[in-house]
This record gives C-alpha cells, structure tokens and sequence, in this order.
C-alpha cells in the first residue's frame, strides 16, 4: 500500500466536544492526511458516511442523543455485507465492559483518552491498511466475477454455436448425407477411364467447404457418422459405373477403425471399391488401420493412401501400409513440368511404387504441361480439371480431356 494512498483516505471524525474534534484533525492532518471531516453531531455524521463512503471512522464512545453504540449499530445496518469500513473508538472509559460493547457493536479497534499521538497515527495506518487492502480485494472479485460472467456468455454462444452445427449436420445424415460428385480417374496414356473419386458438396446455408463440415462434425462428436453417411450415400451410385471401374471413397483413420465402418461395407461389391485414407487425421494404431484394411482387402477391396508428397505423414502412412494406390497430392502436381524439385520426387515416389507393386495416380492435373510433365515420369493415373469435372455419373463416363 503506497503512502499517497493511505494520506488520501477519507475519515470521518465524531466527537460532542469541538475540542476533541479540532485536536484529532490536528494530529492527522500533521500526518499528512488531507481529506478528513469532523462532526460534532452524530446524526450529520452518519449522514456523512452514507453520502461520503468513508474509508475510517473515529468515534467516541459517549455523545449525547446518540451514543457511540448506537451510532456503530446505525452505521453498520446501512452497510452490504460485502463492505468494510473501520472503525476507530476513542473514550475515557477503558473498562472491559466499554471494549467489549464497542467490539460487539462493530467497532475495530479501541484507544482510550487522552491520546497518545503516536499511537493513535499507528492504528489509524494500521486500519487504513486493512481498509484499501478489503478495496482492492472487492476490486479484484468484482474483475472475476465479471469475467465469470464473460466466461459463461462466451460458453453459451459456444454450446449454442456447436448446438447448430450439430444440428445442420444431423440434417443432412437425415437427408441421405451430402450431395455426391464424382472426379474421373484416367489412365494417361489411353485417356481411359478407371474410376472415380466421390467427393462431398454440401448446399446448406451459409456455403462452406467440404473440409469444413468434415472437421466441424469432427469437433461435435459425428465425424464418423458424417463420413459413413456421405460413403454410403456415393456407394449407391455404383452401379452407374461401367463395368470394371471402380470408385475411391474418402475414409480418415477414426472413421475406418470405427465399429460401425466394416459392417457398413457388408453387401457392397468391395473389388470395385478403393479405400482413400486421408491424411488430415494422426493414426494412432497402425496395426488396427493394417488389420482392418487386411480384412477388407481379403473381400477384394483396395487401399488408396491420399495427399503423398504434402508432409511427412503421408509418407509415413505408405511405409506403414504397403497402399495399393499412391495418390500425388496436388500441390506436388502443380507446376511439375516447370519444378526440377517436384518432378524429382515424383520419379522416386514413382520408382518406390513400382518396388512395392502400388499404382500412381496424380491428383489436381490441370495444364496440358503438367499433363505432359507426369506422362514423362512414367505416372500411369491422374485426375484434376484438365481431365474431368466433379459432375453426377454419366453412363458411359468419360474424360473430358479425350472427348471419349
């Protein structure tokens, strides 16, 4: 507590006698307080500390009409129980039975008349002390209990918030998932086409990335049913594929290691489906990932690991795997043919594929140069807008780079 503080306190002084009064303002102006009141008329005093807050009273204990008893009663009635104001009796009476009423009514401390100047300024500093520190203390509850109160209206917009995503999402899985596109993927040499990719759109309101909804159904807890919804929801349109193509389905590793995504593919033709792994999703238990995906391949379906040569996890994962198919991400794929560095690691990816016996499919093709650039590398697959759209399935379907 710094002394500019403690000499601005406010303190009010309450004695009958003018006398006393004008010494006790005397000593504590001598101390270097400078905003001190004294009242020889208890009732204009009490009016003091209602409209004034004080932040010390001296009070004597004996005034006519109103003693100091009652005025501590008085004053202590009009007070929240959150507040503190010290008080300081002054009187003659230094009988056990005069404390001990004086503490009882309210009264902080107690020093007997005539005073000792030293003693009274020490327990005055003492008193203030306590009094700012009980300040600064409801000051800083105040700050909390504000902040609490932040706190909870920033969790409430936020379970609100959440609240409609799920429900957004719940919608859509009621509606038979999101609306399904599907990317050729062709073989370069011939412009055949092989397959698809199925790839989510979603039309709700406000208009929002496929990556977006997937991560925000992540953050709700129905990451797994979402992605499930949106697989089934591509798989029904498998017949619509010409014979001997197949059809990619975007699976992160929770949601294929989840109970409910094996007994999920149960009845579907699994030769002609491709299992892409996605890279947005840590995996915490490659032999879980290895057991399911061997399960599954033991029913004819294929492994695709997505995004390779977009960070070191996309790596791991084709190490840890043995994936059937490589996908080039697409931003290896970009500028290839003028890229010295992308084009060198696509001819290893391409060499370490041909070891392991996986194909290559480049993704996110979209110049005749890159085209051109991959074709050299020896990358049999691709896909990307130079080849064909996203578009509902066409029978027969064709890339559009070929006109076939």
């Amino acid at each position: 507590m710094t002394v500019p503080e403690m000499t601005q306190a406010r303190i009010v002084v309450v004695d009958d006698h003018s006398l006393n009064v004008a010494l006790v303002l005397k000593v504590l102006s001598r101390a270097g307080y400078t905003d001190v009141r004294g009242f020889t008329d208890p009732m204009d005093a009490l009016d003091a500390c209602r409209d004034w807050e004080p932040d010390l009273v001296l009070l004597d204990l004996y005034m006519p009409h109103i003693g100091g008893l009652e005025f501590l009663q008085t004053l202590r009635s009009r007070m929240s129980p959150t507040d503190f104001v010290p008080v300081l009796v002054l009187t003659a009476d230094d009988s056990n039975s005069a404390v001990k009423a004086a503490l009882s009514a309210g009264a902080n401390d107690f020093v007997t008349k005539p005073i000792d100047v030293n003693e009274i300024l020490l327990r005055v500093r003492n008193l203030l002390t306590i009094r700012l520190c009980h300040r600064e203390l409801k000051q800083h509850n105040n700050s909390l209990a504000a902040a609490l109160q932040t706190y909870r209206s920033s969790d409430q917009a936020v379970a609100a918030a959440r609240q409609m995503k799920v429900a957004a999402i719940e919608r859509i899985m009621l509606c038979g998932g999101p609306r399904m596109v599907f990317q050729p993927i062709v073989r370069l040499a011939s412009g055949d086409v092989v397959g698809v990719e199925a790839l989510a759109r979603f039309d709700e309101d406000p208009p929002r990335g496929p990556d977006v909804w997937f991560e925000e159904a992540a953050t709700t807890g129905l990451g797994v049913e979402l992605e499930i919804t949106a697989m089934v929801a591509a798989l029904q349109s498998l017949e619509a594929l010409p014979a001997g193509q197949y059809m990619a389905v975007n699976v992160s590793p929770p949601t294929l290691c989840s109970e409910t995504f094996t007994p999920t593919l149960d009845g579907w033709p699994l030769a002609r489906v491709v299992v892409e792994l996605t890279e947005h999703h840590v995996i915490e238990d490659y032999d879980l990932v290895i057991e399911t995906m061997n399960a599954l391949r033991a029913r004819g379906a294929r492994l695709a690991v997505d995004d390779t040569g977009a960070g070191f996890a996309s790596l791991k994962h084709i190490l840890k795997l043995a994936p059937d198919v490589i996908k080039l991400d697409l931003h290896l794929v970009r500028d290839i043919d003028s890229d010295p560095a992308k084009r060198a690691l696509t001819a290893a990816l391409v060499r370490f594929a041909a070891d392991i016996g996986a194909l290559v499919t480049a993704e996110g093709i979209e110049t005749a140069a890159e085209f051109d650039a991959l074709c050299d590398l020896g990358v049999e697959y691709g896909q990307g807008y130079f080849l064909g759209r996203p578009g509902a399935l066409r029978a027969p379907l064709a890339a559009q780079r070929f006109g076939v």
